[in-house]
């Protein structure tokens, strides 16, 4: 018998949602913070893409999310490929002239300025950290290292004056620091924080489910520690990305990936952060 198609990663993370709303309530025992009752979310549902047409899916991509920022709301973006970040910032950026920093979260570097001739998953930071109002001396890249990060982009960071802070520093000066750090320059000049959070800078053996998957990176524990951490000073958007469902193991990595945006969500709701970012929208778009 034939199998049915695999969701796309947007999907496996809904359907892990729902099933962990079965098991408990969207409740957290640290935190004191309950999502249904704090909060109001909506799922506006997938931006229609041309997978032929990385070109056109940009321009979509950043539509809808300018379109969701510029209502208030905070958007949320649930992906599979990484080359979503340049278009996400971007719709972000053009409804503000304010100054945005960006916190990172990978194993791989995703600075160079194309691959196989084009903008893809492994170009997203070059390209939003061309836009005006967002600077990469407040790009922070958590995580960073193994044998998937091209000399190539790493000459770019460096070139550009961007922050990396590999497992091996994180693992040195301990999970506050880096975030302590990561703060710091991300925030240094800068109106508003985007958190982009690639599921592969978590150790392959517990999220199976992406196309690129490393070796050594965090334990689920550490990266959600930093996460909260730095979420609780507010955001102006949340990715996560490279879930790739066709990999995945019972929706192992789905249900991680919607744990970061509850984390997230969680962390500025508990430090009255959640909002903050409302003031930046000083050119609101409309289509």
């Amino acid at each position: 018998m034939q199998e049915p198609p695999t969701a796309p990663a947007p999907a496996s993370g809904r359907r892990a949602s729902a099933a962990s709303r079965r098991c408990t309530p969207p409740y957290n025992y640290e935190l004191g913070v309950d999502l249904r009752e704090q909060m109001t979310l909506c799922d506006a549902g997938d931006v229609f893409t041309i997978p032929a047409n990385l070109e056109k899916s940009f321009d979509q991509i950043s539509k809808g999310v300018s379109h969701v920022f510029s209502s208030g709301a905070l958007p949320i973006m649930l992906g599979g490929d990484h080359s979503i970040g340049f278009p996400c910032v971007r719709g972000i950026a053009e409804c503000t002239s304010k100054r945005i920093g960006i916190i990172h979260f990978d194993r791989h570097i995703d600075i160079q300025e194309k691959d196989l001739d084009e903008r893809m998953h492994t170009t997203p930071w070059y390209w939003a950290t061309n836009l005006p109002n967002v600077s990469p001396k407040n790009l922070v890249q958590l995580g960073i290292g193994g044998w998937q990060v091209p000399r190539y982009g790493v000459q770019e960071a460096r070139k550009r004056g961007t922050n990396v802070l590999t497992i091996d520093d994180i693992e040195k000066i301990g999970l506050e620091k880096a975030a302590e750090i990561a703060l710091e320059l991300a925030w240094k000049d800068a109106d508003a924080v985007y958190i982009s959070f690639d599921v592969d800078s978590i150790d392959c053996g517990f999220v199976p489910g992406t196309g690129w998957p490393e070796p050594g990176g965090f334990l689920p524990r550490e990266a959600l520690k930093i996460l909260g951490l730095v979420a609780a000073e507010g955001l102006c958007g949340l990715e996560v990305v490279e879930v790739s469902p066709p990999y995945d193991t019972s929706d192992i990595t789905a249900l991680f990936a919607t744990r970061v945006v509850v984390e997230a969500l969680g962390s500025m709701l508990a430090h009255g952060k959640l909002g903050s970012h409302k003031h930046m929208i000083d050119k609101p778009v409309s289509f």
